[in-house]
């Protein structure tokens, strides 16, 4: 056993059993008969990062593997009406250029740059290498105003 602790002075506990320790020792003599050190902090530390990277990279490979043969989503305008509340009614053609079938997230611009502005709306199901219209109520933009005549609208699908 150990020299006996002076409790009158700083000291620690045993992680275990919370008997006195010397400052700096977690195990008491009784928990810890050959003296094995703890890691170190660089290591504790190092096991963490190794842990946290190792994470991601596993959360990237399951992205890859649930996102294989989804898109490209080649996406044209087929028709634009103005309704009398300045908002448009607008057809779009989407295809899935896949090897599976999903939706597709779809984003309407007004300048083709994003901007917090353009309307997104996300499409129902589409088959592998099929094409399907979806017609979309975009409300007017704040305010009520209507787009300048002669705005060329953009379509972009994802």
């Amino acid at each position: 056993m150990t020299a006996a602790v002076d409790l009158t002075q700083p000291h620690d506990v045993c992680i275990r059993c919370g008997r006195p320790t010397p400052l700096g020792v977690a195990l008491c003599e009784r928990d810890n008969p050959a003296h094995i050190k703890g890691p170190s902090p660089t290591q504790v530390h190092g096991t963490i990062l190794l842990g946290v990277i190792g994470g991601f990279v596993a959360l990237l490979l399951l992205l890859r593997l649930a996102t294989a043969g989804v898109g490209p989503f080649p996406a044209t305008l087929s028709g634009v009406a103005t309704r009398a509340d300045g908002g448009l009614t607008v057809v779009v053609a989407v295809t899935n250029n896949g090897t599976r079938p999903s939706g597709a997230s779809c984003r309407l611009t007004a300048t083709g740059v994003p901007d917090f502005h353009d309307y997104v709306f996300f499409t129902d199901q589409i088959p592998a290498t099929e094409t399907r219209s979806f017609t979309q109520t975009v409300p007017p933009l704040p305010g009520g105003q209507a787009l300048p005549a002669g705005t060329a609208l953009v379509v972009r699908c994802n």
